[in-house]
């Protein structure tokens, strides 16, 4: 008896010090500028180097652009070195502010304090079908009084109105923008935005149109 007693113990203890592991995976739309033979790989991407491409370098500013319609098809948990947990086979889009909506993020850094972000006048285009943006945001740190602060202040996507400049150069904007229909699918090839009268500046020629490209993305957790 306390013989199995100790084996029992000594399971519970290998369970604690090993852990709960896993990994997941799926697809997610990678932004790109020019023709998708000039973009990276899809069969190359996988994460964290997803995460970590370079930003988009334009006259007079750098964009990271990202859609929120990141979807896990996978998602497999284990106890490391031990037994296998659970493997969750559903396809979920985790990144989705809302249902209904897509919302595309923009860091923007420019050069020069000439920039104008006027969100509503951006278009994503999925396929044949054209949506003109309905809402732009800024995620900062607020205090009560909605104003940026450095310290303290709750972290949040603040609306940012019709127009709002970008009027410190060499800082970087964490932009978003609102359409109105439910997230495209990363594993398609016709998505795009404009942001060529959305993003100006009167000393730069406009962005060039921003197309995605589908890549698979795999990231191990513990």
């Amino acid at each position: 008896m306390r013989r199995a007693h100790q084996l029992h113990l000594g399971w519970v203890l290998m369970l604690t010090v090993s852990g709960c592991a896993g990994y997941r995976g799926g697809w997610e739309s990678a932004a790109y500028i020019g023709t998708m033979q000039a973009a990276p790989s899809a069969a190359a991407e996988r994460a964290p180097a997803s995460r970590e491409r370079r930003p988009l370098t334009l006259p007079g500013l750098e964009l990271e652009v990202s859609l929120d319609n990141r979807l896990r098809t996978y998602d497999v948990q284990v106890y490391l070195y031990v037994l296998p947990l659970s493997i969750d086979p559903r396809s979920v889009y985790a990144n989705n502010s809302e249902p209904g909506k897509t919302r595309v993020y923009i860091t923007v850094t420019p050069s020069t304090p000439d920039f104008v972000f006027r969100p509503e006048l951006a278009s994503l285009t999925v396929a044949d079908q054209r949506f003109e943006g309905i809402a732009g945001f800024e995620f900062n740190r607020w205090d009560r009084d909605g104003r940026r602060v450095g310290e303290g202040g709750t972290w949040d996507h603040r609306p940012v109105g019709t127009e709002f400049a970008l009027s410190e150069a060499g800082r970087k904007y964490h932009l978003s923008i609102d359409f109105a229909t439910p997230d495209p699918s990363p594993e398609s090839s016709d998505i795009a935005i404009d942001l060529s009268r959305a993003l100006t500046s009167p000393h730069y020629p406009a962005v060039p149109l921003i197309r995605f490209m589908p890549v698979r993305w795999k990231e191990g957790y513990s």
